[in-house]
């Protein structure tokens, strides 16, 4: 006897609901994520916390949310995608709960390792939507979800400032809001997502822990390379245990007929498209985030800045925001006539257009905003496109694992961008109110190399060789 299947109406339904409610998990996580470094000031003073303990709080964040992108993904297969969402949700609300109550820093640097594998929603939705939207609709979906990040980035970057001069509230309150937030998407996410196919394979144990360990042993001298020192045998003892634990990651995925990531698929040109655009994009928005706020809060005393609030800089971030709302919307209905590739070269032109004219005009804090506004148009065309240009190529039960992959050379990809534009603002100081802060001229150098990073990615998907689809279709049939 055949089993009985849903009515075609209440499958269509679920599907209208299935990318707005990963959308709102999109948004929750993601503002969860970026919320934090608007606080991390007043946090700091409140907990009495030193420089260093609050520098691990970021790293720990950084790294886990690393790692927890790689691996959510990639294990939906196995363990179940809408369990692993709902496992993300839940972590990010009881993250947010021991935040809200930790006396000290170090129980909140607990509270942030434990929220910081809910930020794998973004990667997770990737992978979900690849596998459960049609193929004529993935254009759109993505470009839904980029609109959500947009919204996710508007809410990061204003709440701090709203907490600490607008309501006069306590962080305790922030992340009391996001737990109770994290719990309804975790509800809606039960509610909506579908089941999937029965678990048919056991979870890649020896291949997550592999690719852990050496996501954690890369990370680390990246993030902490400036203050160990590059050449100290610390780094370059955790340099050498990445390449081992990777090359015995790659070796066992190799053997195994299941295994974690089909390392065949990550060949087909799309996924390499999509791969390079996560690298891309994660180092131009990460220069972004960390520069243009510490330079539009700058004092005048400086040579540039306007002296801005945290509130004031997360207003003047706001165009940004909703440019890459806009920008993710447009991208993903041209997609449907024009092709991904086409319209990645046109909005990371934009982004290097935006950042090399940034480099040149900053002499107006008006200047900054509009310029990284056309920032943020490109940029939330270009994640939509990825994600596009990532998974369609693949078959929906491979898309986990390019997508896990992408997101694992997203997080690294950061935390470089992040190490080097340290090492840039660094370069030339200068004093202010008893303050080193950097010069603009500083400011000018990280601009220009990330406008050069979006340059270079634009002319490499432009000149990128076309595989022949025979490669794809024998991954497909495989």
């Amino acid at each position: 006897m055949r089993a009985l299947s849903p009515p075609a109406s209440q499958e269509a339904e679920d599907s209208r609901l299935l990318v707005p409610v990963l959308g709102v998990c999109v948004l929750v996580s993601t503002a969860a994520y970026l919320m934090v470094f608007t606080m991390l000031g007043q946090i700091g003073a409140a907990l009495h916390a030193s420089g260093a303990l609050v520098n691990w709080i970021v790293i720990a964040m950084i790294i886990t949310a690393t790692v927890s992108a790689a691996l959510f993904p990639a294990l939906g297969s196995a363990v179940g995608q809408r369990r692993l969402m709902m496992a993300a949700m839940a972590c990010l609300a009881v993250g947010s709960l021991v935040s809200a109550a930790a006396p000290d820093a170090a129980t909140l640097l607990i509270g942030r390792i434990i929220a910081a594998l809910g930020f794998s929603a973004s990667s997770l939705s990737i992978a979900i939507v690849r596998e459960h939207v049609p193929a004529e609709r993935l254009p759109r979906a993505f470009g839904v979800l980029a609109a959500y990040a947009g919204v996710a980035a508007g809410v990061g970057f204003t709440v701090g400032g709203l907490v600490e001069e607008a309501v006069r509230s306590d962080w305790h309150a922030v992340f009391l809001a996001m737990a109770a937030v994290s719990v309804i998407a975790g509800v809606l996410a039960a509610a909506t997502l579908p089941q999937g196919p029965p678990v048919s394979r056991r979870p890649d144990v020896p291949g997550a822990v592999l690719l852990a360990g050496g996501l954690v042993a890369a990370l680390l001298p990246i993030t902490e390379g400036a203050a160990w020192g590059w050449t100290s045998w610390r780094v370059l003892c955790l340099f050498a245990g990445a390449l081992l634990l990777l090359a015995a990651w790659l070796a066992t995925e190799l053997r195994r007929a299941d295994p974690l990531v089909r390392l065949d698929a990550l060949t087909l040109p799309g996924v390499v498209r999509g791969t390079l655009l996560f690298l891309v994009t994660a180092a131009t928005v990460g220069i972004i985030n960390l520069t243009v706020p510490a330079f539009l809060e700058a004092p005048a005393a400086a040579g540039y800045g306007t002296t801005a609030s945290v509130l004031d800089a997360g207003l003047d971030l706001l165009p940004f925001a909703l440019a890459i709302t806009a920008g993710g919307v447009l991208a993903g209905r041209l997609a449907r006539w024009i092709p991904a590739r086409v319209i990645a070269v046109a909005t990371l032109g934009c982004e290097a257009l935006a950042l090399l004219l940034l480099a040149g005009f900053h002499h107006a804090g008006d200047q900054v905003v509009i310029l990284v506004a056309v920032f943020g148009l490109g940029h939330g065309g270009t994640i939509a496109v990825e994600d596009l240009l990532l998974t369609a190529a693949v078959p929906p039960p491979a898309a986990g694992g390019v997508t896990g992959v992408a997101g694992a050379l997203d997080g690294i990809s950061g935390a470089v961008a992040s190490a080097v534009t340290t090492a840039l603002l660094a370069a030339g100081l200068v004093r202010a109110g008893g303050t080193l802060l950097p010069t603009a001229a500083d400011y000018s150098r990280a601009w220009l190399v990330a406008g050069a990073i979006a340059a270079v990615g634009a002319l490499a998907i432009a000149r990128g060789r076309r595989f022949s689809r025979t490669r794809s279709e024998d991954i497909k049939n495989h």
